[in-house]
């Protein structure tokens, strides 16, 4: 089902600066084109006949509708002088205006002019910028608004404008996932769809999400996480996946109004035992991208104060919903793990956190992960917030086993020609990673000695690792006891 549309929200916002008798509206947007076009619809709104669109740039000059532009007005105080002496109601669009007003201060005496002169006459100036750029001297004379990316709706039309051929589902399919770019952007992305001949739904979704990558790479705080994992190539965690596998068309549309959306995960438990590797799976089974919340880089105030920069990246993650949102070592990222950062937490984004899990869209999926839940204040883990709270101990006997032959595999190995129960007994309490890694170090040894890997390998390299559990056993026995009764364990019991 498409949402509703994200220009029928801009809307209702300029008409409260309308309502409220603004001359002046400030729209911070991208799209000029699709900034244009809503003017036009709010002009047959507020006017029985609307006038045509004025529209000024420094290059060209000041343009009413169709007619050719003056570019004796290109200047901009000329400009703000000319709307002042205009007569008859309408909208006028100043693009980039604000760009201009660094150093200018007869530009911005020339708008506080314009703020007086037109109060009450029906006459509205808007003035479009991509960035945020206002003084502090208009910051009560301006109305803000802020153009949010085009909805699933107006994708949807651009794209069955571009691709009359594809399927309803393929086109429905595309625009949900094309949300949060640009019309322009969708247009594009579109048009190279139908000239390269990918319009098979799995394909186009998987360029969809190659080219949001693309577009995310301008988040600094937001990394995009290409490399997702196949629930198949999983080891063990059989309760996590057929958790994972009943809720996979949840997020295609499929499901209808009144069936809840998951809201998120938290996983804990044995660091090495696949807390991360889940969130990779999910995003693979549900065919969402899976963008990781970097805090270490929100908290160094490299992109501004924390708060504004964690809000900053919640917003985006919305805008480009549906996603997969990963926060690890949230007892880490937070600050409350004193003895691994030997710092304070950070409140005022924590409690933002705690509000955003509480009231954020749908089309947001959290998982987070934490080694050390127990560090986490209660209110993080009460249901409302996430809905499970998986715990994944060391793998069992059956999981090592699973665990060892993908490995084998994808190391070019026969698993045929491996006693994989003994290897299971030498890597009794070790974790995924663990497994993983002893595979790797017999790889390494075999291709020293110039010759096959052999079981024999593995079990030679196996016995020089020490695992974890014997290394932090206090630790993981105390993990162990906090989880018996207030989380789900990821994996099937042991029989």
């Amino acid at each position: 089902m498409i949402p509703e549309s994200a220009r029928t929200t801009t809307l209702a916002r300029l008409c409260k600066g309308l309502d409220g008798g603004y001359p002046l509206i400030y729209i911070r947007g991208h799209d000029e084109a699709r900034i244009e076009s809503t003017l036009c619809d709010l002009a047959q709104i507020r006017y029985e006949s609307p006038p045509p669109l004025t529209v000024w740039t420094l290059t060209e000059g000041l343009a009413e509708g169709s007619a050719r532009p003056d570019a004796t007005l290109s200047d901009p105080l000329a400009a703000l002088r000319h709307v002042m002496a205009r007569q008859t109601p309408g909208f006028v669009l100043l693009k980039d205006f604000p760009l201009l007003l660094a150093g200018r201060p007869e530009l911005v005496r020339g708008l506080r002019d314009v703020y007086r002169a037109l109060l009450g006459r029906g006459i509205f100036v808007f003035l479009s910028c991509s960035e945020y750029c206002l003084p502090d001297a208009l910051s009560h004379e301006v109305f803000l608004v802020e153009q949010l990316p085009p909805s699933a709706q107006e994708a949807l039309t651009e794209v069955q404008r571009l691709a009359p051929s594809l399927a309803p589902d393929v086109a429905n399919a595309l625009a949900l996932a094309m949300k949060g770019m640009m019309l322009n952007e969708i247009a594009h992305l579109t048009r190279r769809l139908v000239a390269e001949d990918c319009l098979g739904r799995d394909a186009a979704l998987a360029e969809v999400r190659a080219e949001k990558a693309a577009v995310l790479m301008r988040e600094a705080c937001l990394k995009f996480i290409p490399d997702t994992v196949d629930i198949e190539r999983v080891g063990g965690l059989e309760n996590l996946k057929e958790w994972v596998r009943a809720r996979a068309g949840l997020f295609s549309g499929a499901a209808n109004e009144r069936v809840p959306m998951p809201a998120g995960v938290l996983f804990m438990g044995v660091s090495g035992c696949g807390k991360s590797m889940a969130a990779k799976v999910i995003a693979s089974a549900w065919g969402l991208p899976l963008l990781r919340l970097d805090m270490n880089l929100v908290l160094s105030g490299a992109h501004g104060a924390p708060e504004f920069a964690f809000d900053h990246a919640l917003r985006v993650a919305e805008q480009v919903a549906p996603l997969v949102l990963w926060i690890d070592e949230m007892e880490n990222s937070f600050g409350y793990d004193h003895e691994l950062r030997g710092g304070g937490n950070n409140p005022n984004i924590f409690s933002s956190f705690l509000t955003w899990m509480q009231e954020k869209p749908a089309g947001v999926f959290v998982v987070a992960t934490a080694n050390r839940i127990e560090k986490l204040p209660a209110e993080v883990i009460r249901k409302g917030r996430f809905d499970q709270l998986f715990f994944l101990d060391l793998p069992t006997d059956a999981e090592r086993q699973h665990i060892l032959d993908i490995h084998l595999r994808a190391n070019g190995a026969d698993p045929a020609n491996f006693n994989l129960a003994a290897l299971s007994a030498v890597t009794k309490n070790w974790s995924g990673a663990e497994i993983e890694q002893g595979v790797k170090a017999a790889v390494v040894d075999a291709w020293q000695a110039q010759r096959d890997f052999t079981e024999r390998d593995a079990m030679l390299a196996m016995s020089h690792m020490v695992p974890l559990s014997r290394t932090m056993s206090e630790q993981i026995k105390a993990l162990r006891v906090w989880s018996q009764e207030r989380a789900t364990p990821a994996s099937a019991t042991e029989t």
